[in-house]
C-alpha cells in the first residue's frame, strides 16, 4: 500500500523495496483496460440516481463543515482498472478524472486529502471498516449499497447508445437490429457486454475494435451498420461529425440503452462528510468543472476520416463531383485538359472571354480589338484598376510577361499562331509588345481571323510575375483575374473556391463551391444519391443517368457536343481517291440508328464537321439514301458480285467508347445492306491503332476528336475543322482539294465574323461533297444535379460556368 499526499505525489506508507513498486505497478497497467472488462461485473442501472444537492459554495456552512472536517484520506486503485480514471505517471503522480475531482473538492472546501493506493480487492470495506474516509476508484454506485456504505450523488453518468450514420432511417433503436446486421463495440467495454447480453449478438454480427474511433471508422467505411459505445465517446464524434454520424434516438437521456452513475463512497455514518462532497460534486456539475473533465479525460483523442456528408451540402456552398483529377493549375500547361481548362477558366481570365451564352466578349480587355490591314496586328485597350488577388496591380507588363511565359514552356497554342520569324518554334520577344501600361499589341506569323478565339484560353490568361515563376507551376493556386478565388486545396480530394470581389464582370450567383475530385464514378454517383455533393459532373453511363434521373428526380444537364467520330478514308488510294465512292458511303450510313440504336442516346447523329451548338455549324452532309448509295456505286462498276470490299480498322482498348466494336458492326451492317458493300472489320488497341492509322497503314479507319478529356482548341468552329484540311498527311486521309485550300484561306483572313461564318457554311458544303472525313456521331457532356440546383451553364467548349450556378435551400 501506498500513500499520496494533497499535492498527488506517490509516498510509501510502509517502506516498500522500488522494484517491488515498480513491478506491481507495470502489472496493474498491463492488466488495465478502458471500460469494463468482460470478467468485471458491471451493474446496469435501469433507474440512474439524480443529483438532488445544492451547491454549498464559499459560505458560513462550508466554514462550519471544514471545521468539522479538516483532512481526509481516500482509497484509491492506481493505476486502476480504468487507467483514465486513475494512473500514476512516470514523476509518480497520480493523475486521471478522479485526482483532478479530488483536487477541485480540496480548492473549494478548503479541506486536505491524501490518496491511499492500494488494491481494489477489499477497497470498500476498508471504508466501511473506518480505515479510510473515502474510496474513490471509478466506482459504480449500485441499486443497493454494500452494508455500513453510502454514496455522493453522481459525479458522472455514463450511458451506452447506439451510433448509425447520419442517413440512416431503418436501424434506429436496439428492436430493429436483426440475425445479418453487423454492429460494431469496443472490445472489453460495456458495450459488448450489452451486445451479446441484451441484444444476443455473437460473431460475426458482432464486430469487435480496440478503440471506439476504430469502431466509428468501420461504420463510417460500410463494415457495419451501427456501433454501440459510451454516450461520452458518442456526442463527441456525432458532434464532430453530424453530417456522417448521429445516435439513434437524439442526444440525451432517452437514447441511452443502460447507464452507469459513477460517485465516492463513504461510511454510512459520516454524514457532514457526505453533504460536503454532495455539494461540491452539485457545484461541479452547475460550474463546467465536470464538463471540462470529461473533456480532458474521457473523450477519445483519436480522429477518424468521416469522409462526405450524408445528409445534404452547406445551404451556403456548392459541391461540384468531378469525375477526374485536378493535374496542373499553370495556364501555360500542355496538353488541354477539361478539368484544368474548366477551373482556370472560373479562377483566371484572358483578355476576352466565354460567356454563359457562348460569346466570345472583351472582359480585361475593355473592347474589342483594334486590327491592322495585313491581318497580322491585334492592339488591345486593357480595363483600368484591376488587381490581383495579391493586391497588384494588372497592366500589360503583366500581359507580355504570362503568354511569353506561355511560348518559352513550350505551349502549342501560342507558339502556333504568334510571329515567329527566326523559325524556331517559338514565339519571337516581340510578339507581345507593350504600348503602354493598359495597350498590347500581339503580333501574328501569318493571319488568323480566330485569333481572338485563343485569347479567351488558358494559355493567353493573365498571371501575376509576383505569383508565378518563370518554369512549370502545377500545384500554384494564385489563380489570376478570375470569377473565383481559390480559398483552399488538397491536390486529389476536394478545391474551395470563393467569388473574387476583383471580378469585372457580373457577380457570381453562388459566393461559396467546393470541387470534390473522384477517380472512381461509381463512389461518385454514391455521393449524389447520399447528397454528399450537389452535382455530378461527367464520368456516369448513360443507364446510370436514365435511372438516376427516372427513379431519384435526379435533374440532367447536357452541353452542346463536344467530341465527334468519324470515319477517315486514305484518299490516295483506290477507291478513296473517287469523291462518289465517298458520297456513296455518306448515302448508305444511318446516323440516327448509330446514336440512338449503339449509343442508346448519348450520342447524337452529326451531318457536319462542326458539332451542333458551335457557332457557324451548318448541317449540310445528307441523311441516308439506300437507293442513292447503290445507284453511285452501280456506275461505278460494283455489284452484288463485285462488291467493293472496305477494310475498316477500328480502337478496340476503350479509348472513344467501350462499345466500338459494336459501333463498327452497325456501321458494316448498314454498308453491306446495299447489297454492293463487304466490310472487312480489324482493331487494335490504341498502342498499335495510332502508329498505325497516322502512317497510313489503315485503308479506312474509325477515329474520334479531340482526344478523350481533352476540350477543342478554341471556340470558332475552325477549331473543328483546320487540322482536317491542313495536316491531312498526319491525318492520313492525303485529302487534296484546291477549292477546299482557297476557301480556308479566305477564312483566316476574314475578320468580319459574319463574312467569316458565311465561308464557314460553304467549306461544310463542300465537305458534304468531297468529305475529306465522313463525320458520323457526336457526344454532349452531361452532369446530373440535385432539384434545388440551377443554373447549370456548359458552354460549347464544355466548360461549366461556375459562377452561373445557383442553389434553393431545399
Amino acid at each position: 500500500m501506498i500513500r499520496v499526499n494533497g499535492k498527488n505525489n506517490v509516498v510509501p506508507r510502509k517502506p516498500v523495496p522500488f522494484l517491488a513498486l515498480f513491478l506491481a505497478l507495470m502489472l496493474i497497467a498491463i492488466t488495465g483496460c478502458r471500460e469494463d472488462e468482460t470478467d468485471a461485473p458491471t451493474p446496469v442501472i435501469a433507474a440512474l440516481p439524480t443529483s438532488t444537492a445544492t451547491p454549498i459554495g464559499p459560505s458560513d456552512q462550508i466554514a462550519e463543515t471544514t471545521d468539522e472536517i479538516s483532512f481526509i484520506t481516500v482509497a484509491t486503485d492506481a493505476p486502476s482498472r480504468f487507467q483514465y480514471f486513475e494512473d500514476i505517471n512516470p514523476f509518480g503522480d497520480v493523475i486521471g478524472f478522479d485526482p483532478d475531482l479530488m483536487a477541485y473538492i480540496s480548492e473549494e472546501s478548503g479541506i486536505d486529502y491524501e490518496f491511499v493506493v492500494t488494491s481494489f480487492d477489499g477497497l470498500l470495506d476498508s471504508v466501511s471498516d473506518d480505515e479510510f474516509d473515502a474510496a474513490m476508484s471509478a466506482l459504480i454506485i449500485p441499486e443497493q449499497p454494500e452494508v455500513g456504505l453510502a454514496y455522493t450523488e453522481p459525479y458522472l453518468e455514463v450511458g451506452q447508445v447506439l451510433v448509425v450514420r447520419a442517413n440512416e432511417t431503418v436501424l434506429l433503436n436496439l428492436t430493429e437490429i436483426e440475425p445479418g446486421i453487423p454492429i460494431g463495440v469496443h472490445r472489453y467495454n460495456s458495450g459488448e457486454q450489452i451486445a451479446r447480453g441484451i441484444i444476443g449478438l455473437a460473431e460475426p454480427d458482432l464486430q469487435l475494435y480496440d478503440s471506439s474511433a476504430e469502431a466509428l471508422q468501420a461504420l463510417v467505411d460500410g463494415a457495419v451498420e451501427g456501433v454501440i459505445i459510451d454516450n461520452v465517446d458518442a456526442e463527441h464524434f456525432t458532434t464532430s461529425y453530424p453530417q456522417q454520424l448521429k445516435i439513434a434516438g437524439g442526444i440525451g437521456r432517452d437514447a441511452w440503452i443502460t447507464g452507469k452513475a459513477y460517485g465516492i463512497a463513504v461510511a454510512e455514518d459520516n454524514e457532514p462528510l457526505l453533504e460536503l462532497l454532495n455539494g461540491i460534486i452539485a457545484q461541479s456539475r452547475l460550474d463546467g468543472t465536470i464538463d471540462q473533465l470529461i473533456e480532458t479525460w474521457l473523450v477519445s483523442g483519436e480522429n477518424i476520416v468521416a469522409g462526405e456528408s450524408l445528409v445534404g451540402t452547406p445551404v451556403d456552398e456548392i459541391v461540384i463531383g468531378v469525375a477526374g483529377q485536378l493535374n496542373d493549375m499553370d495556364p501555360a500547361a500542355s496538353p488541354a485538359d477539361f478539368i484544368g481548362w474548366e477551373v482556370k477558366s472560373n479562377t483566371m481570365a484572358g483578355l476576352l472571354m466565354v460567356d454563359e451564352t457562348s460569346n466570345l466578349v472583351p472582359i480585361l480587355a475593355s473592347d474589342l480589338p483594334q486590327i491592322s490591314e495585313d491581318k497580322l496586328e491585334y492592339t488591345f485597350s486593357l480595363r483600368p484598376d484591376l488587381r490581383f488577388p495579391d493586391g497588384n496591380e494588372f497592366n500589360a507588363n503583366d500581359v507580355k510577361y504570362s503568354v511569353e511565359r506561355a511560348a518559352m514552356l513550350g505551349n502549342y497554342l501560342v507558339n502556333s499562331y504568334l510571329k515567329d520569324e527566326n523559325d524556331d518554334s517559338f514565339a519571337d520577344n516581340d510578339a507581345v509588345q507593350v504600348i503602354d501600361p493598359l495597350t498590347v499589341k500581339f503580333i501574328l506569323n501569318e493571319p488568323a481571323s480566330f485569333f481572338p478565339s485563343l485569347l479567351a484560353t488558358p494559355p493567353y490568361f493573365v498571371v501575376d510575375s509576383d505569383c508565378y515563376s518563370s518554369s512549370q507551376d502545377p500545384v500554384n493556386s494564385c489563380a489570376g483575374l478570375g470569377k473565383y478565388t481559390i480559398s483552399e486545396w488538397e491536390p486529389g480530394v476536394q478545391m474551395r473556391l470563393e467569388a473574387s470581389t476583383q471580378w469585372p464582370g457580373e457577380a457570381p450567383n453562388f459566393n461559396n463551391l467546393q470541387l470534390r475530385f473522384y477517380d472512381d464514378p461509381d463512389r461518385m454517383q454514391r455521393s449524389l444519391e447520399n447528397g454528399a455533393i450537389d452535382i455530378a459532373w461527367t464520368g456516369l453511363s448513360r443507364d446510370d443517368v436514365d435511372d438516376l434521373v427516372n427513379r431519384r428526380g435526379f435533374v440532367n444537364w447536357e452541353s452542346p457536343p463536344v467530341f465527334k467520330s468519324y470515319l477517315v478514308f486514305e484518299q490516295s488510294t483506290e477507291p478513296w481517291d473517287n469523291a462518289r465512292i465517298r458520297q456513296a458511303i455518306a448515302f448508305a450510313i444511318d446516323r440516327e440508328a448509330l446514336a440512338t440504336d449503339v449509343f442508346e442516346g448519348a450520342r447524337l447523329p452529326l451531318y457536319s464537321p462542326v458539332p451542333d451548338g458551335t457557332p457557324g455549324h451548318v448541317a449540310t452532309a445528307p441523311g441516308r439514301d439506300l437507293a442513292q448509295s447503290r445507284t453511285i456505286l452501280t456506275a461505278a462498276g460494283y455489284s452484288p458480285d463485285n462488291k467493293i470490299v472496305i477494310e475498316l480498322w477500328y480502337e478496340d482498348g476503350g479509348r472513344y467508347s467501350d462499345i466500338e466494336g459494336e459501333y463498327a458492326e452497325a456501321l458494316k451492317a448498314q454498308l453491306e445492306e446495299t447489297g454492293l458493300v463487304q466490310v472487312e472489320l480489324s482493331s487494335a488497341p490504341y498502342s498499335v491503332f495510332r502508329p498505325q492509322s497516322a502512317t497510313c497503314n489503315y485503308p479506312t479507319y474509325l477515329l474520334g476528336w479531340p482526344s478523350p478529356g481533352q476540350p477543342a482548341s478554341f471556340i470558332d468552329a475552325m477549331s473543328w475543322m483546320e487540322y482536317f484540311i491542313t495536316s491531312t498527311d498526319t491525318v492520313c486521309s492525303n485529302y487534296e482539294s484546291q477549292e477546299m485550300a482557297a476557301l480556308y484561306e479566305a477564312a483566316i483572313e476574314e475578320t468580319d465574323t459574319v463574312a467569316r461564318q458565311e465561308i464557314y457554311r460553304q467549306i461544310q458544303e463542300l465537305w458534304a461533297r468531297e468529305y475529306p472525313t465522313l463525320d458520323l456521331t457526336q457526344e454532349p457532356r452531361v452532369a446530373l444535379s440535385l432539384p434545388n440546383v440551377s443554373g447549370v451553364v456548359i458552354d460549347v467548349m464544355g466548360l461549366l460556368h461556375f459562377d452561373q450556378l445557383e442553389k434553393s435551400g431545399g
